[in-house]
C-alpha cells in the first residue's frame, strides 16, 4: 500500500546506523531505503513523498520504518537562525571541513565532515546581526556546529540545504558565509543572490 504524506528530514547520522529520518506530520516516523536517484535529502528540509513500507525488511537503526520512496518533492528548506549581540555565544562553534557551499535557487547549499559517533551533533546557520545599525550592510551568516563534547573518531559528511528567500525580501543581493574549520581556519566567501 502507497502513502502520501507530508514530514521534515532529520538526519541522524551517527546514531546506531541511522541515516536520513522522515518525520511525518502525523508524528510516524520513516527510513527511506529507496528513493529516487536525483533527490537529495538534507537536515530540516520539508518534503512531500509518496512511499511503500517495507514490511520485510529489518534493519539496525530503530528510529523508522522501512520504506521505499517514490516520489519525493521539497516544499522549503531549512531556516536559519537569528543571532544578535546578546545571544552570539548561544550556539557552539566547533570546527568542521567544508566539502562545498553554493546557492541552489533559494536555497543555500552546503556539505560539510565532521568527527564523532558518540552523541548526537547539531548543525546550524545563523544569520549574525551586526552590533550597530551602522556596520555593514552585507549579512553575514555562519555555519554552527555542536559536537556536544563528542570525543569519538568516527567521519560523518553531512547536507544541508538553507532558506535564503528572506535575504531576497529584504532587497539584498549577497551575503557573506563563514565557518570555523578544523585547523584554526576560518572559511569565508561571499555569495551571490540570483
Amino acid at each position: 500500500m502507497s502513502f502520501d504524506a507530508k514530514g521534515t528530514v532529520i538526519d541522524y547520522a551517527g546514531a546506531g546506523d541511522c541515516g536520513f529520518i522522515i518525520e511525518l506530520d502525523n508524528g510516524r516516523k520513516v527510513q527511506p531505503l529507496y528513493y529516487p536517484d536525483d533527490f537529495t535529502f538534507s537536515q530540516g528540509q520539508r518534503v512531500l513523498i509518496s512511499y511503500t513500507e517495507l514490511n520485510n525488511v529489518y534493519i539496525s537503526c530503530d528510529q523508522g520504518v522501512p520504506c521505499e520512496v517514490t516520489y519525493a518533492e521539497e516544499l522549503s528548506c531549512s531556516p536559519y537562525v537569528d543571532l544578535y549581540f546578546e545571544n552570539y555565544d548561544s550556539l557552539a562553534r566547533d570546527p568542521v571541513h567544508l566539502l562545498e557551499a553554493y546557492m541552489d535557487g533559494d536555497c543555500l547549499y552546503f556539505k560539510l565532515s565532521y568527527s564523532g559517533g558518540c552523541v548526537d551533533h547539531t548543525i546550524d546557520l545563523a544569520r549574525m546581526h551586526p552590533w550597530t545599525a551602522s556596520s555593514s550592510t552585507v549579512p553575514t551568516f555562519e555555519i554552527r556546529h555542536n559536537a556536544n563534547g563528542d570525543l569519538c573518531e568516527a567521519w560523518f559528511t553531512r547536507e544541508f540545504r538553507f532558506d535564503m528567500s528572506d535575504l531576497k525580501a529584504e532587497g539584498k543581493t549577497e551575503f557573506v558565509l563563514t565557518a570555523k574549520l578544523i585547523g584554526d581556519e576560518v572559511f569565508n566567501k561571499i555569495f551571490q543572490l540570483d
